[in-house]
Protein backbone atom coordinates (compact mmCIF):
# COMPACT_ATOMS: atom_id res chain seq x y z
CA UNK A 1 0.00 0.00 0.00
CA UNK A 2 1.43 3.36 -0.98
CA UNK A 3 1.99 5.94 1.75
CA UNK A 4 -0.57 8.33 0.19
CA UNK A 5 -3.28 5.68 0.19
CA UNK A 6 -2.42 4.63 3.75
CA UNK A 7 -2.70 8.26 4.85
CA UNK A 8 -6.15 8.62 3.20
CA UNK A 9 -7.36 5.42 4.87
CA UNK A 10 -6.15 6.57 8.30
CA UNK A 11 -7.63 10.04 7.78
CA UNK A 12 -10.93 8.48 6.72
CA UNK A 13 -11.09 6.25 9.78
CA UNK A 14 -10.46 9.24 12.05
CA UNK A 15 -13.14 11.28 10.20
CA UNK A 16 -15.71 8.52 10.60
CA UNK A 17 -14.92 7.94 14.27
CA UNK A 18 -15.10 11.68 14.98
CA UNK A 19 -18.37 12.06 13.11
CA UNK A 20 -20.02 9.12 14.78
CA UNK A 21 -19.01 10.31 18.23
CA UNK A 22 -20.47 13.76 17.56
CA UNK A 23 -23.41 12.71 15.36
CA UNK A 24 -26.18 13.50 17.82
CA UNK A 25 -24.87 16.97 18.54
CA UNK A 26 -24.33 17.92 14.90
CA UNK A 27 -27.50 16.41 13.43
CA UNK A 28 -29.99 17.69 16.01
CA UNK A 29 -31.72 19.88 13.45
CA UNK A 30 -32.54 17.04 11.02
CA UNK A 31 -36.07 16.57 12.36
CA UNK A 32 -37.62 16.63 8.88
CA UNK A 33 -36.51 14.60 5.84
CA UNK A 34 -35.64 17.74 3.83
CA UNK A 35 -33.59 19.04 6.76
CA UNK A 36 -31.27 16.01 6.55
CA UNK A 37 -30.72 16.62 2.83
CA UNK A 38 -30.27 20.40 3.09
CA UNK A 39 -28.01 20.14 6.14
CA UNK A 40 -25.88 17.54 4.36
CA UNK A 41 -25.36 19.90 1.40
CA UNK A 42 -24.65 22.81 3.78
CA UNK A 43 -22.03 20.72 5.64
CA UNK A 44 -20.33 19.86 2.34
CA UNK A 45 -20.25 23.56 1.41
CA UNK A 46 -18.69 24.42 4.81
CA UNK A 47 -16.09 21.63 4.42
CA UNK A 48 -17.58 20.12 7.58
CA UNK A 49 -16.74 16.45 7.14
CA UNK A 50 -17.97 15.45 10.60
CA UNK A 51 -21.22 17.33 10.10
CA UNK A 52 -21.83 15.72 6.70
CA UNK A 53 -21.08 12.23 8.01
CA UNK A 54 -23.33 12.76 11.04
CA UNK A 55 -26.31 13.14 8.69
CA UNK A 56 -25.61 9.78 7.02
CA UNK A 57 -26.91 6.48 8.34
CA UNK A 58 -24.44 3.65 9.05
CA UNK A 59 -26.20 1.63 6.31
CA UNK A 60 -25.63 4.29 3.65
CA UNK A 61 -25.38 3.29 -0.02
CA UNK A 62 -24.46 5.95 -2.61
CA UNK A 63 -25.00 5.74 -6.37
CA UNK A 64 -22.99 8.53 -7.94
CA UNK A 65 -22.68 8.96 -11.69
CA UNK A 66 -22.37 5.27 -12.52
CA UNK A 67 -20.37 4.25 -9.45
CA UNK A 68 -21.43 2.86 -6.09
CA UNK A 69 -20.21 3.29 -2.55
CA UNK A 70 -21.78 0.31 -0.78
CA UNK A 71 -21.02 1.51 2.75
CA UNK A 72 -20.64 4.71 4.72
CA UNK A 73 -16.94 3.92 5.14
CA UNK A 74 -16.46 3.50 1.38
CA UNK A 75 -18.17 6.83 0.68
CA UNK A 76 -16.15 8.62 3.37
CA UNK A 77 -12.86 7.25 2.06
CA UNK A 78 -13.45 7.44 -1.68
CA UNK A 79 -15.86 10.15 -2.76
CA UNK A 80 -16.75 12.44 0.14
CA UNK A 81 -13.56 14.53 -0.25
CA UNK A 82 -14.37 15.11 -3.96
CA UNK A 83 -17.97 16.01 -3.10
CA UNK A 84 -16.74 18.56 -0.56
CA UNK A 85 -14.36 20.12 -3.11
CA UNK A 86 -17.17 20.31 -5.68
CA UNK A 87 -19.64 21.80 -3.18
CA UNK A 88 -17.17 24.55 -2.33
CA UNK A 89 -16.54 25.37 -6.00
CA UNK A 90 -20.18 25.31 -7.10
CA UNK A 91 -23.57 26.63 -6.15
CA UNK A 92 -26.44 24.11 -5.98
CA UNK A 93 -29.81 25.88 -6.27
CA UNK A 94 -33.02 23.92 -5.70
CA UNK A 95 -35.26 24.03 -8.79
CA UNK A 96 -37.88 21.46 -7.80
CA UNK A 97 -38.45 19.18 -4.85
CA UNK A 98 -40.91 16.41 -4.05
CA UNK A 99 -41.15 14.43 -0.84
CA UNK A 100 -43.03 11.32 0.11
CA UNK A 101 -43.11 8.11 2.05
CA UNK A 102 -44.53 7.42 5.47
CA UNK A 103 -43.50 6.10 8.82
CA UNK A 104 -39.76 5.96 9.35
CA UNK A 105 -38.80 5.79 5.66
CA UNK A 106 -39.15 8.87 3.46
CA UNK A 107 -37.79 10.11 0.14
CA UNK A 108 -36.71 13.51 -1.12
CA UNK A 109 -36.40 14.07 -4.90
CA UNK A 110 -34.60 17.27 -5.83
CA UNK A 111 -33.60 18.90 -9.10
CA UNK A 112 -30.75 21.42 -8.76
CA UNK A 113 -29.24 24.01 -11.06
CA UNK A 114 -25.50 23.71 -10.56
CA UNK A 115 -23.27 26.64 -11.48
CA UNK A 116 -19.62 27.44 -10.88
CA UNK A 117 -16.26 26.63 -12.40
CA UNK A 118 -14.43 23.38 -12.85
CA UNK A 119 -10.79 22.81 -11.84
CA UNK A 120 -9.62 24.34 -15.13
CA UNK A 121 -11.73 27.49 -14.67
CA UNK A 122 -14.34 26.56 -17.28
CA UNK A 123 -17.87 27.72 -16.47
CA UNK A 124 -20.35 25.04 -15.41
CA UNK A 125 -24.11 25.33 -15.68
CA UNK A 126 -26.16 22.14 -15.63
CA UNK A 127 -29.06 20.36 -13.98
CA UNK A 128 -28.34 17.66 -11.38
CA UNK A 129 -30.89 15.17 -10.10
CA UNK A 130 -30.79 13.80 -6.56
CA UNK A 131 -32.77 11.03 -4.92
CA UNK A 132 -32.35 10.83 -1.15
CA UNK A 133 -33.94 8.16 1.01
CA UNK A 134 -33.96 9.07 4.67
CA UNK A 135 -34.81 7.03 7.73
CA UNK A 136 -35.98 8.21 11.12
CA UNK A 137 -33.88 7.05 14.03
CA UNK A 138 -35.36 8.34 17.26
CA UNK A 139 -36.38 11.94 16.60
CA UNK A 140 -33.90 12.51 13.77
CA UNK A 141 -33.72 11.64 10.08
CA UNK A 142 -30.50 10.39 8.51
CA UNK A 143 -29.76 9.68 4.87
CA UNK A 144 -29.59 5.96 3.99
CA UNK A 145 -29.32 6.32 0.21
CA UNK A 146 -28.22 9.02 -2.21
CA UNK A 147 -28.36 8.82 -5.98
CA UNK A 148 -26.98 11.66 -8.10
CA UNK A 149 -27.19 11.89 -11.85
CA UNK A 150 -27.00 14.40 -14.66
CA UNK A 151 -26.63 14.60 -18.40
CA UNK A 152 -23.17 13.09 -19.11
CA UNK A 153 -22.66 15.71 -21.84
CA UNK A 154 -22.49 18.33 -19.07
CA UNK A 155 -19.29 16.81 -17.64
CA UNK A 156 -16.28 18.61 -19.09
CA UNK A 157 -13.48 16.07 -19.61
CA UNK A 158 -13.13 12.66 -18.02
CA UNK A 159 -15.85 10.11 -17.49
CA UNK A 160 -18.55 10.09 -14.82
CA UNK A 161 -16.95 7.04 -13.16
CA UNK A 162 -13.65 8.90 -12.70
CA UNK A 163 -13.89 10.57 -9.24
CA UNK A 164 -11.42 13.27 -10.31
CA UNK A 165 -13.61 14.20 -13.27
CA UNK A 166 -16.96 14.18 -11.47
CA UNK A 167 -18.64 17.41 -10.57
CA UNK A 168 -20.98 16.02 -7.90
CA UNK A 169 -22.24 17.73 -4.73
Amino acid sequence: MRLGRAWRVCRGIVMIATALSSAAAVAQGARLPVDAVDQFHAALKRKDTAGALSLLDRGLVVFEFGTMDATLDAYALQHLPYDIDAAVAMQWTVLTRRTGGDGNDRWVLTTYRVTGKDANGAALDYTALETAIVRRSGDLFRIVHLHWSMDPAALPGGTPADPKARKGP
